[in-house]
């Protein structure tokens, strides 16, 4: 799963930013497994740019550390916003988090959707189940 933070606020190479997300990095780190990547430019509309993509390697059991994380950091500053996508055997994912509407089972449900429909395990079970948005799958 990939992790990309950006913010409202702040420029891509402000100080105040890198460690920002440093300590985003960090705690993700003690959750899951991290490989991070090489940092990309800014999205079109926002200030503080894409940083280095994180890679969490998620297993099932780490995504409620992962949630709890993402949620805590959000919270912090509303100007912040946190992508997690995915990609399992060609089958992509993604969400994004706003922390104005940041709560942790919303984040919990859409990550867990998101990566049951990705690996097909309970495809079943997830075909009926509406998305964490209330839009039904399938």
């Amino acid at each position: 799963m990939s992790v990309t933070a950006s913010s409202e606020r702040f420029d891509a190479d402000d100080d105040r930013w890198l460690s920002q997300v440093r300590l985003l990095q960090d705690d993700l780190a003690r959750e899951a497994r991290l490989v991070t990547g090489q940092p990309t430019t800014a999205r079109p509309g926002t200030k503080g740019g894409w940083l280095p993509d994180v890679a969490v390697l998620l297993t099932p059991a780490a995504v409620a550390g992962v949630v709890a994380v993402v949620k805590a950091w959000l919270v912090r500053d509303r100007d912040r916003t946190v992508r997690l996508a995915w990609e399992v055997d060609g089958r992509k994912g993604e969400f994004t988090a706003v922390a104005s509407t940041a709560d942790n089972a919303t984040l919990q449900a859409a990550l867990e959707h998101g990566l049951r429909a990705a690996t097909g395990f309970g495809a079943a079970a997830a075909e009926d189940e509406p998305d964490p948005d209330g839009t039904p799958v399938g």
